[in-house]
């Protein structure tokens, strides 16, 4: 073989190699998963104004203010509230203005003066920071005496995130009755979990800062992913897909399950461990128009 012709052969493979290599340039690897840091305001607004509970007696209008006021501090992706009347919803968000998006579901018709709205419609609602809240389903849960209907809320937001998010108030007379609700809610959560990220807020009505309560553990076991129950305590093994924002985690913040009504837990923040770090946290903090604390937890949601 003459010099000339290896020369030849060698520069070919060259720019064989080349070609491959800029081939490769051109095509980079495929991108992670989409991650968001996900924050969420969970809150049983009390709107009850003139029905004699001096904790909620402020009017709709001061409602709304405070709990936008409340939003624009902590900056949510998501807000779950209940115990709200179709007026406050509508002043919440116009005041938050157009990048914000709300859903109501009238659980209960009310027949005195605290609801401002034509049709004195009182319930729960979801409100997200989102171009679009899409295919909503309410399920119901339970009906009350009173006519109340315990529901399920739950809609598609877009927050960075496709993000399933959910809002309940179950009921308070009984129970056993809570966690028979409850049980019906997370058995329809869990169509999603495996699929897509999923959030539910909700006043639940079950303390889980009490120890051996068989209805706290038959209501709640079904949705915790891992122990759970009166903080660092840990006195239930949940059986469930859910973290719950202010559970116990090794390296958390050092305060759980804080209390959101007197001295009991009742509100909750929860959300797939299919689609969410185990970096939770949560934080009760203080209210001077409900009953009960606004809850706020953070968590990494991922698709």
């Amino acid at each position: 073989m003459s010099i000339r012709t290896s020369i030849l052969r060698l520069r070919v493979l060259c720019v064989a190699v080349a070609v491959v290599l800029g081939v490769g340039l051109v095509h980079p690897p495929a991108a992670s998963a989409a991650s968001l840091r996900l924050r969420i305001l969970e809150f049983n607004a009390c709107d009850q104004f003139g029905r004699g509970n001096a904790a909620c007696d402020a009017t709709p209008a001061q409602r709304a203010s405070a709990i936008v006021q409340s939003i624009n501090s902590y900056a949510p992706h998501l807000v779950t509230l209940q115990e709200v009347c179709r007026s406050t919803v509508d002043m919440i968000a116009a005041s938050l203005g157009p990048s914000w998006k709300a859903q109501f579901f009238a659980t209960y018709t009310t027949t005195d003066s605290r609801c401002q709205s034509v049709d004195h419609a009182w319930g729960i609602a979801v409100l997200a920071r989102s171009a679009v809240l899409s295919n909503p389903q309410a399920h119901t849960l339970g009906v009350e005496t009173s006519g109340e209907q315990r529901t399920l809320l739950c809609v598609d937001a877009a927050v960075g995130l496709a993000v399933r998010t959910c809002t309940t108030h179950l009921t308070s007379g009984s129970d056993a009755n809570a966690a028979a609700q409850a049980t019906t809610a997370v058995n329809l959560v869990n169509q999603w979990v495996a699929s897509r990220a999923v959030v539910v807020g909700g006043d639940f009505n079950l303390n889980v800062r009490t120890c051996g309560n068989t209805d706290v553990s038959n209501g709640l076991r079904p949705w915790y992913a891992g122990r759970f129950g009166a903080g660092a305590t840990r006195c239930y093994t949940g059986v469930g897909s859910m973290y719950e924002m202010d559970q116990y985690r090794a390296g958390g913040d050092g305060v759980y399950d804080e209390s959101t009504l007197g001295s009991g837990k009742i509100d909750f923040i929860f959300g797939n461990r299919q689609r969410m770090y185990a970096d939770y946290s949560g934080d009760a903090t203080s209210s001077g128009i409900s009953d009960h604390d606004p809850l706020r937890g953070a968590v990494t949601a991922h698709d």
